[in-house]
């Protein structure tokens, strides 16, 4: 949303925030003459209506908060239930999205101003909820299961968490770990659920497509439709997201660009970032380039899907719950950084992908400088990716190669060490504060 990566601000958790002064997506488009209108979760914090005053139009739409969803035995951290409509949020989001879009159109029309909308769904973020007409779409018999349900061979363990609670609708949990599955007609019940839940927000989806089409202005409508995660399920003995794994860190990401129609179902080999979404729309649309964002615009790209477009594309995620020794800890399963202080955490993972690799390593966190440390030990994961072109859950990260290619592994992680070097928390902070001197400031993000 704002185009920085979490090194930028030292945001690494769910405490923390950016300043208030931060341009983001909507912010941009509405400065430039745009209404803006926002549904659902597109920011996480604030129910997804952060930094309200400066980024949407409230005046003429309020912001409409997102919602979790709960289940007769289930959360957020997992479970399921078949429900009608009017229980689940996305339904109430997407009756929402609709009368907004309906709103905008109408409005633009009218006066010549451009609108932006965004809409954030909240499934399939568990608990999967799902109406009866959805779980009939799938035969819970026919549904695969991964080849590869443990955690990859010569994997360390610090790469593996347990997320998500593996449960019935019912409630009967199963109990999980690196080298011990669930049995695999409950992996088939999770992924029905599942399944149900991702066909449900593309019906949403389609209902909305349809609303802009009979509104007349879908020639002139750009359409962004990305997740902020992906996801296991089963694969590697993992559940849910939190991780450096590619299954995690790769996401769906398609653009619609009605004037521009040599993109118009092509498929580009560029590695894109979601940092990069923010200036790439701004340029697309035709409005000047946002200052200070870390992301760049792919634009290009759109015109030409079959240029090269970026070589390689990172990320991070920390580690938390082991305060041993790196020796011990790369042999431990961790905690996730959600509600962790910052200065709290353990481990910073980081990875790289390039075309035909993963490479990822993990780091002892500094404290103090709110840095890794780039010269200690650490634990690396080298995982082949030839020939994968996205459409195989299962087939790739199932043997860590760093022993058996010491020469790419050292050319990768020097790579990825440079990097995140040249863009951490640290260097861009300042000297002052790695020092451990109060920053002279008040954002929120430094409380």
């Amino acid at each position: 949303m704002t185009g920085r990566r979490p090194d930028t601000f030292g945001v690494w958790n769910f405490i923390d925030t950016v300043p208030l002064n931060t341009s983001a997506t909507p912010g941009h488009f509405r400065d430039h003459g745009y209404i803006t209108l926002g549904a659902g979760k597109t920011f996480h914090q604030a129910a997804g209506a952060w930094n309200a005053e400066a980024y949407w139009s409230l005046n003429e739409k309020p912001y409409f908060l997102y919602g979790v969803g709960s289940c007769p035995h289930g959360g957020q951290g997992g479970g399921h239930c078949m429900q009608k409509d009017e229980q689940i949020y996305d339904w109430h989001l997407r009756l929402t999205a609709i009368d907004y879009l309906q709103y905008a159109t109408n409005e633009s029309k009218a006066s010549g101003r451009p609108f932006y909308l965004m809409c954030g769904f909240r499934k399939p973020h568990a608990p999967w909820q799902y109406p009866k007409r959805m779980w009939d779409l799938y035969n819970t018999s026919d549904i695969a299961i991964p080849t590869h349900k443990v955690l990859p061979i010569g994997t360390p363990l610090i790469a593996w968490s347990k997320q998500l609670g593996v449960q019935l609708e019912n409630g009967t949990g199963f109990y999980y770990d690196p080298e011990h599955p669930v049995p695999d007609w409950v992996m088939q019940d999770q992924r029905h659920a599942y399944y149900a839940s991702v066909s449900y927000v593309d019906e949403h989806v389609g209902a909305i497509l349809d609303t802009l089409q009979q509104s007349g202005m879908a020639d002139d409508t750009l359409v962004l439709f990305h997740a902020d995660h992906g996801y296991h399920l089963g694969e590697h003995g993992e559940w849910e997201k939190k991780s450096n794994f590619d299954l995690v860190v790769r996401v769906p990401l398609m653009i619609h660009v009605p004037w521009m129609p040599d993109s118009w179902g092509k498929r580009t080999s560029g590695l894109v970032e979601l940092i990069d979404v923010f200036p790439t729309v701004a340029a697309l649309a035709g409005l000047p380039a946002p200052d200070g964002v870390d992301g760049t615009d792919q634009s290009a790209l759109v015109a030409s899907p079959a240029s090269s477009g970026p070589e390689a594309a990172y990320h991070q995620y920390p580690a938390c719950g082991c305060d041993h020794a790196a020796e011990v800890c790369f042999n431990s399963t961790r905690a996730a950084c959600n509600n962790s202080p910052r200065n709290t955490f353990n481990f910073m993972g980081y990875t790289v992908r390039v075309a035909t690799w993963r490479y990822t390593a993990w780091f002892e966190w500094n404290n103090v400088t709110l840095t890794p440390n780039f010269d200690g030990p650490y634990a690396e994961e080298l995982y082949n990716h030839t020939g994968d072109h996205s459409f195989e859950m299962d087939a790739y990260e199932n043997i860590n190669a760093a022993k058996s290619n010491p020469t790419l592994a050292a050319a990768l992680h020097k790579q990825l060490v440079e990097f995140f070097g040249l863009h951490s928390y640290a260097k861009k902070a300042g000297e002052d504060e790695r020092v451990g001197a109060t920053p002279d400031r008040s954002d929120p993000y430094d409380n």
